[in-house]
């Protein structure tokens, strides 16, 4: 019976770490599969991490926000936006608020600047978005050539606080197709 406990300690080790990462990904695929859709205008750039591989990294217009001219943000507390949807179809950002809203899509930010009297920039849960490690860069320079030609937002899906961004659209399709069809060309 002795010669067991190792055993099953071992087995206990070995399922905890796979709990972890195992639920983690549940987590992820029910915001994609449950949470609600919003298009977050984006800018991108592409820098690579060497523990992560290549990513286009994320900008969002989202991040500033108007706020009351009075509003004392602290820049080491987590406040809650609430989202709306603005008449053009994209996703906009509220006033921080120090508790998750009772109603409604929120992301959870740090507020990281006033930008003026009546606005702050805050720092989203969204900001990159992986790609195969020979698109990134192609994408990248593709999309810095005539910034103001393309119409380039993040699919992110929302429930519960939490974020997922489902894909990277380009001028009306996915950034993996619209790349394809430049390839092509």
């Amino acid at each position: 019976m002795k010669a067991a406990l190792p055993l099953v300690a071992l087995l206990a080790v070995f399922a905890a770490q796979w709990a972890l990462p195992v639920g983690q990904i549940v987590r992820l695929q029910g915001v994609i599969e449950h949470g609600t859709p919003y298009r977050f205008r984006t800018a991108p750039v592409d820098p690579a991490d060497p523990f992560r591989g290549r990513y286009v990294a994320l900008r969002f217009a989202a991040d500033r926000i108007a706020v009351p001219e009075n509003a004392d943000y602290d820049p080491d507390r987590r406040y809650y936006a609430p989202i709306a949807v603005a008449d053009d179809g994209f996703a906009q950002l509220r006033r921080p608020l120090p508790a998750p809203p009772a109603h409604g899509d929120w992301l959870p930010v740090t507020v990281s600047a006033r930008l003026d009297a009546g606005h702050v920039r805050v720092a989203l849960p969204l900001d990159r978005f992986y790609l195969e490690e020979g698109l990134a860069p192609r994408a990248e320079a593709l999309l810095r050539d005539a910034p103001e030609t393309r119409a380039v937002w993040a699919d992110v899906r929302v429930r519960d606080g939490r974020a997922v961004i489902a894909a990277l659209v380009v001028d009306g399709e996915p950034v993996r197709r619209w790349l394809a069809r430049r390839s092509e060309q």
